[in-house]
């Protein structure tokens, strides 16, 4: 009955939206060499899930005078799917295969390029104040974590030059990465995809869980000692 609620409302809401009431979202950088990409939203739709949005095109700045939003660091395919959750509040991904892998002819890049843009996509989610989005997004990747036993540790990096300390994306990571990542994720061949910060708070989380301090048994650390062997003579 829930998700039909909410089939209802949303059916609702796109057919009170009035077709001549629409906002331009400018996507891209802008210079003599690229146009950013347009996108038309229906006003009362992108107002209704973001109050960011709804403050910005209601108010007598720029962005309400002119009925434009400016999003010069986000690209067309994440852009794309926030216009695919404001309109349905569904997520399209990429086709899956029985094996629960990208049926594509560049395998590991359309799975790096899903995660990434999903990542990004909370980020926009949450400057655009959209808690709902950001935790449909996390329901996403662990859904797709679970499916493809694989961690998207390659999107690491751009969550933590995204994202502040005490970030809910980030505990996400290191909660996921601390319960499920077996010893090879941690291999000095893929040291350099993961931040030193991920690994200082994936230290702080492993302390946090720990019952209580254990006693150290130096003797599980002892080198090995060669004892030398008794041939049966004597020493002069």
């Amino acid at each position: 009955m829930k998700a039909l609620g909410n089939d209802i409302k949303r059916t609702l809401l796109i057919s009170r939206a009035q077709a001549d009431t629409v906002v331009t979202f400018l996507i891209g950088p802008e210079n003599e060499h690229v146009k950013p990409k347009t996108f038309i939203v229906h006003k009362e739709i992108a107002c209704y899930h973001s109050l960011v949005l709804n403050a910005a095109f209601n108010s007598g700045f720029i962005e309400g005078q002119m009925q434009t939003y400016k999003l010069d660091d986000v690209s067309e395919g994440v852009f794309k799917l926030l216009v695919q959750w404001l309109y349905y509040q569904k997520l399209t991904l990429l086709p899956f295969d029985e094996n629960w892998f990208p049926v594509s002819r560049d395998v590991e890049y359309s799975k790096i390029l899903q995660d990434m843009n999903l990542v990004a996509l909370y980020v926009l989610a949450d400057r655009l104040a959209m808690p709902s989005l950001q935790d449909l997004i996390l329901e996403t990747i662990e859904n797709l974590s679970d499916k493809t036993c694989a961690i998207p540790v390659g999107c690491l990096h751009y969550v933590y030059d995204n994202t502040p300390q005490g970030s809910q994306l980030r505990k996400f990571f290191v909660d996921m990465t601390g319960k499920q990542a077996e010893e090879e994720a941690f291999a000095p061949a893929k040291e350099h995809r993961l931040p030193r910060q991920f690994l200082l708070d994936l230290v702080i989380w492993h302390t946090g869980r720990r019952a209580a301090p254990e006693m150290v048994e130096p003797f599980e650390f002892f080198v090995p000692v060669q004892e030398e062997e008794d041939d049966g003579s004597e020493r002069n």
